[in-house]
């Protein structure tokens, strides 16, 4: 089966730790998270950094999508902003490279994809772009984008804040025949299921299935204890 056989309809876990200060931070917890994933039936993994690429690679079969965050102090990280990241994913064993092409402050306009652009002419890899609006989808898919992903929707200035799912997105992008994986604030099967119905090639889920801290906070947000201590 084709790599973009095996994703087509599944489901695609994101292995990511928060900070580097979290419990599951070590390249060895993040590929044990991928082979869980795995084991659930996670049709690939999505992992950040070369080491964790690395590490997982040797933990699974599924294909790993690579992505290698910018941490920024005051904003949110940029997703593969440079050519050289993205080398480092494939020789770290990435089997599809994650990039952002959004826009952004500073950035002129039909520059967004110039990362895409090159790594999709110089590396041999499906390159999955990040996006946030209808537009930098189309702008992304036009580029070269074997994949274009929701994952920026509700994280830029020029995207709707929402605590869901961007399925509007989703389906917008699907039905412009564009091959969309539906990704960011997924936490439930029902939004999962609404998604592929939407149109979504495949969907990604990651805090909620990986990440015990935050899910243990959004339970304990609804229990006496905590709003006795919010009043």
């Amino acid at each position: 089966m084709t790599l973009l056989g095996r994703l087509q309809g599944g489901v695609v876990i994101s292995c990511q730790s928060q900070s580097p200060r979290h419990p599951l931070s070590p390249p060895s917890s993040i590929a044990r998270l991928a082979a869980s994933a795995e084991l659930g039936g996670a049709v690939a993994v999505r992992i950040d950094h070369p080491r964790n690429v690395a590490a997982s690679r040797r933990a699974v079969d599924v294909p790993v999508i690579g992505l290698y965050k910018q941490r920024r102090r005051l904003s949110r990280s940029i997703i593969t902003p440079t050519f050289e990241r993205a080398a480092a994913l494939v020789a770290a064993g990435a089997d599809v490279l994650a990039v952002e092409a959004v826009a952004r402050a500073g950035v002129p306009t039909g520059r967004a994809t110039e990362v895409l652009t090159r790594v999709v002419a110089a590396l041999d890899r499906p390159v999955m772009a990040d996006v946030s609006t209808f537009e930098e989808g189309i702008e992304a898919w036009q580029a070269g984008a074997t994949l274009v992903g929701t994952t920026l929707s509700g994280y830029t200035p020029q995207s709707p804040r929402s605590p869901e799912p961007d399925l509007d997105l989703v389906a917008r992008l699907a039905q412009a025949g564009v091959r969309t994986v539906a990704e960011g604030r997924f936490r439930t099967a029902d939004q999962v299921a609404q998604a592929f119905d939407a149109g979504a090639f495949a969907v990604v889920v990651g805090t909620a299935a990986t990440d015990p801290v935050s899910i243990t906070r959004w339970l304990v947000e609804v229990s006496p204890r905590a709003r006795r201590a919010d009043g």
